[in-house]
């Protein structure tokens, strides 16, 4: 069982004791992510979590990487739609060197001038690796195009051009104005005492000022859209999209939908895509869910020629769950394959601390295991059979494809 509690400042803390464990995961989870920014500044929360890696009064760019690595423990960061974290697992009994690095990591980095002309040059190498990547590029620009290039449109990583403009005082600006204690939730999970937690916690972080500012949010609307984007390569990637449901909502009829669909091996479009037809090598569906919006999504990658069946293919099984919906012999299997992932899951400190802490920043509340379970047990065959009829709105429909698209008339 998880405990919330608040630093002086205002920070949220949520915590929960494994007993039998070795280790700690902790994660500070930071509501500043991509749909924050502007045309100007786009990439500057990833340009950030970059550069609280690249050193600081007490420690360089090695130093951290050595002192981690001396714990044998892990450091990371990632930066998303809506917000970035960062994260370590130790042993239990190096927690407070861990916790040690990584507030000085947030808190004292220098954003040298020299850190941040050598990062740039990564970042935009990375940038690359992802436009030349189709599967990345296909839903990509599916995002651009749908949220109007704005706000969750925006790219996380930023454009060639966008960071270009970053420099020492405008990073700092951006992250004075955004990491802030009102917007930040610090998760914990493994082998610890609540009392010398919250302790050490105060000692690290109860020094962080609160501030007023915070940058806007932009108000995204789903707009069907269809994309192209033409690559000398062999196959085609086709991504379809749908608006969503937001975080938190309807997440339990969702999952099993996204499971019914393309969630796994047994899903309806990779057996038929992929088993009885062999259009393809890999199909799946996913979903992302936000503050205020989602978005359900299916990709495939195949040859041009298979291009039309497996789009038709796509649309039957659509249609099917629409007009049938699922089993009840379907609707157990798929229960038992997210109750058995999600309680796997939780073996892992890591896996748990990201849920207590995500959780805990987008809802304000992390639900407890019961409550999941219960929440997953109750979803019946017309609540799924309802929500794919939500979903599902051909009128609605966005495409994307990137690739050889000699032939393909959409």
């Amino acid at each position: 069982m998880f405990e919330e509690r608040k630093l002086k400042n205002g920070i949220r803390v949520v915590a929960e004791k494994m007993e039998g464990m070795n280790s700690i995961s902790m994660g500070v989870y930071v509501g500043c992510g991509s749909r924050y920014e502007n045309d100007k500044n786009n990439g500057i929360a990833h340009f950030i979590e970059h550069m609280l890696f690249k050193g600081t009064g007490k420690r360089n760019a090695a130093a951290i990487a050595y002192d981690m690595d001396e714990l044998g423990g892990q450091l990371n960061a990632y930066t998303s739609k809506e917000y970035t974290c960062f994260y370590f697992k130790v042993l239990s009994e190096h927690f407070e060197k861990g916790l040690d690095i990584l507030s000085d990591m947030l808190l004292n980095s220098k954003f040298d001038p020299d850190d941040i002309k050598r990062e740039r040059t990564v970042i935009d190498e990375e940038i690359s690796v992802y436009e030349d990547t189709p599967e990345e590029l296909v839903f990509d620009k599916l995002q651009e195009m749908t949220w109007g290039g704005k706000g969750l449109g925006y790219e996380i990583l930023g454009t060639h051009k966008s960071i270009r403009g970053f420099d020492h005082d405008m990073l700092k600006a951006h992250l004075k104005n955004n990491y802030r204690t009102d917007n930040t939730v610090i998760a914990c999970a493994g082998n610890f005492e609540y009392e010398s937690l919250y302790k050490s916690l105060e000692e690290k972080f109860g020094g962080v000022t609160p501030v007023s500012y915070r940058s806007r949010l932009e108000k995204n609307i789903y707009t069907p859209a269809k994309t192209t984007v033409s690559k000398d390569i062999e196959q085609l990637h086709m991504c379809l999209a749908f608006p969503s449901a937001p975080y938190g909502e309807n997440t339990y009829p969702l999952s099993v939908l996204n499971a019914a669909c393309g969630g796994g091996m047994s899903s309806r479009l990779f057996q038929r895509i992929r088993e009885e037809k062999g259009l393809c090598y890999s199909v799946y569906s996913t979903y992302s869910s936000y503050i205020d919006t989602g978005i359900f999504m299916i990709y495939c990658a195949l040859n041009p020629s298979n291009f039309d069946e497996a789009l038709t293919i796509c649309r039957e099984e659509l249609k099917e769950i629409k007009a049938k919906g699922i089993s009840g012999k379907e609707l157990g299997r798929i229960k038992g394959q997210l109750k058995s992932s999600f309680l796997l899951q939780d073996e892992n400190t890591a896996s748990r601390c990201s849920k207590i802490g995500r959780n805990t920043l987008i809802l304000g509340r992390t639900p407890t295991n019961a409550e999941s379970l219960g929440l997953l047990e109750a979803v019946d065959e017309s609540a799924v059979k309802e929500l794919a009829n939500s979903i599902f709105d051909f009128n609605k429909m966005s495409i994307s494809l990137v690739g050889n698209l000699k032939g393909i008339s959409v």
